[in-house]
């Protein structure tokens, strides 16, 4: 299983260093976001010179961009800002047919207007789900246009916030053009983050999601009443069990660490699901 991280968590001042440092670190998939590489971060157009240089970067230093970032508030309450989004995510859609990925990743959103990832108490009002559905038909006619295939996944603070209200969405599309990230750090709700259901919540997913899943997310989560997330290894996540989950789904593609806000931690972390990844082969071994 190849090993992959999120862009916007490694800071390098050019496109060259940050592809550099990716691979230094021992990666060879990246999700991309153009904030790594762009002052702003919804710009409607890509210089073409941008796009060549993320490209040769990504393949003289044999990171494959596996994932392109067109997350925006799909729910934002302002028809306006929804609007915007979806002008900024047709920029990406045509950018990431330029840099050969087909996987744009997206986020359900938040009534919230502060942070898409920040909890409101308005998120699975009817209203809100309505303006999700259109939403994702706006973008589904971009991934139409371009090849493409876009993600989403359970964030218990977003409009999707549990394994049950994805399959309900995939189902409501009936496309293949719709797929699930899966990050087991993002099924916990509040009060759920306990060694003793981690694998009924694992299992849960799968038996919902297995079979639409397209990347897996590498994230941690502590122990405790809130939810914390944190770099793989740090956590009460069962790796090994999530592999076995993967790979009893056909799952392969790479793990794409995530939750890495300090890179001092990213060499505990590719130690740790190495040393999961090669313990979890030896026992496939015949």
């Amino acid at each position: 299983m190849k090993l992959g991280m999120y862009s916007v968590e490694m800071k390098r001042p050019t496109t060259g260093e940050l592809f550099k440092a990716i691979r230094d670190t021992g990666f060879s998939q990246v999700q991309f976001d153009f904030s790594s590489v762009c002052e702003e971060h919804m710009q409607l157009r890509f210089e073409a010179n941008l796009l060549h240089e993320i490209q040769t970067q990504s393949e003289g230093n044999n990171v494959e961009i596996v994932a392109v970032n067109g997350t925006f508030n799909m729910i934002h309450p302002s028809k306006q800002e929804r609007e915007d989004g979806h002008k900024w995510f047709a920029a990406i859609a045509e950018a990431s047919r330029e840099l050969d990925c087909e996987f744009i990743t997206l986020c359900t959103g938040s009534r919230n207007t502060k942070s898409m990832w920040a909890w409101h108490e308005s998120n699975q009002e009817p209203k809100a789900l309505e303006d999700l559905l259109a939403s994702i038909d706006k973008v589904l006619e971009q991934a139409e246009r371009y090849n493409l295939i876009l993600g989403i996944e359970c964030e218990p603070n977003n409009c999707i916030n549990t394994p049950e209200m994805a399959r309900k969405l995939l189902d409501t599309f009936k496309t293949p053009r719709l797929k699930i990230i899966m990050d087991v750090a993002n099924l916990f709700q509040k009060g759920q983050a306990r060694k003793e259901n981690v694998r009924p919540i694992i299992d849960n997913a799968f038996n919902l999601l297995g079979n639409d899943i397209y990347l897996a997310h590498g994230k941690d989560i502590k122990e405790g009443d809130n939810l914390i997330p944190t770099y793989a290894g740090d956590g009460i996540v069962d790796f090994e069990y999530f592999l076995e989950k993967l790979d009893h789904h056909d799952y392969t593609g790479g793990m794409l660490l995530h939750g890495i806000y300090d890179e001092g931690f990213f060499s505990d972390s590719v130690a740790f699901i190495n040393d999961v990844i090669d313990k979890h082969e030896r026992t496939k071994a015949p």
